[in-house]
């Protein structure tokens, strides 16, 4: 075929869909449109520390409604610091909507955000329950600023004080004793439980909060000041949780200091609002590897050491 064999054909094909727009035949019906829910997660990758954005996108036909979600307010390795419901995006086959949660991770390591059903409701008052699956989270440790650093960072390790070494015996010894005494709780539970009939179950009481506490503050001793900086302050929240009733673990430190502390802890809040902000300078950040800083780390988990055993309650101490 010839170069104007070409262009004749091509003009032709060119009239006729002008022709065929003209005759003003309707486009090919769209596919009707299924709903359906699925989360949407930004940052893929999460750091420690870092806030991520959650979205819970629902698509349906035009018309129909979602249900508020209501989202639980903890979730395991996070915080939950805002929800917003999102204006519909309507479209003429469809409609999306869009929930928006923003998380803070507060736990290194493989969480699950729990899926479940969102609600739509359609003509006629019908109700379709919208099947969602769990959304994997992992969680790093931090951003990898040093890629070439194999060994953790030992607090101890870097430019300790004379008195350190016999603090960090005691502090061992003391937790030695702690982990005997919850090992000890576990073994009478495990024989308490044979002798028991599973008909009747029954709800053994908790160790004390301080517990724990000194156990998670000992292995803080250990472990690279970010690192370090991260167990202590969980381990703090959640004993201030536990031994006042407080809500500290769904709330940013900024909150919790603006927020009214329960009467039993008001003159300690302060304190504890104090030390959370200085661990948090080096959660957060880069930079956490030198020993100026590992100096001061330890510092603050000696501070927050301090702090819980002079909030424990005076017949309990040991």
């Amino acid at each position: 075929m010839t170069g104007a064999a070409r262009r004749r054909v091509a003009r032709g094909l060119a009239v006729l869909a002008l022709s065929t727009a003209a005759c003003g035949e309707p486009p090919p019906p769209a596919a009707p449109t299924t709903s359906r829910a699925t989360w949407i997660l930004e940052p893929p990758r999460i750091a420690l520390g870092q806030v991520a954005v959650i979205e819970l996108a629902v698509v349906t036909p035009p018309e129909q409604q979602v249900r508020p979600f209501a989202a639980k307010g903890e979730i395991p390795g996070f915080w939950l610091l805002e929800t917003e419901a999102l204006p519909v995006e309507k479209q003429a086959s469809r409609w999306i909507h869009r929930t928006r949660l923003r998380v803070r991770a507060r736990d290194v390591g493989r969480f699950v955000w729990p899926g479940g059903h969102v609600q739509v409701e359609g003509a006629g008052d019908r109700v379709e329950n919208l099947p969602l699956d769990d959304l994997t989270l992992n969680v790093g440790s931090q951003l990898s600023e040093s890629p070439e650093r194999l060994a953790p960072f030992e607090l101890r390790g870097v430019g300790a004080p004379a008195g350190t070494r016999s603090t960090l015996v005691a502090a061992a010894g003391g937790a030695g004793v702690a982990l005997a005494a919850v090992a000890g709780v576990v073994l009478i539970r495990r024989r308490l439980g044979r002798r028991k009939p599973l008909a009747q179950p029954t709800r053994e009481p908790a160790a004390p909060p301080w517990i724990e506490t000194r156990v998670a503050f000992t292995r803080a001793r250990s472990q690279e000041p970010r690192e370090a900086a991260h167990t202590v302050a969980v381990a703090l929240r959640r004993y201030m949780g536990r031994r006042f009733g407080a809500d500290t673990l769904a709330r940013t430190t900024e909150e919790l200091d603006a927020a009214t502390p329960p009467f039993t802890a008001t003159s300690r809040w302060p304190a504890f609002v104090a030390i959370l902000r200085g661990l948090d300078e080096f959660r957060f950040r880069p930079g956490t590897d030198t020993p100026a800083v590992a100096d001061r780390v330890r510092a603050l988990v000696d501070e927050a050491n301090a702090f819980v055993e002079d909030t424990i309650p005076p017949g309990s101490r040991s």
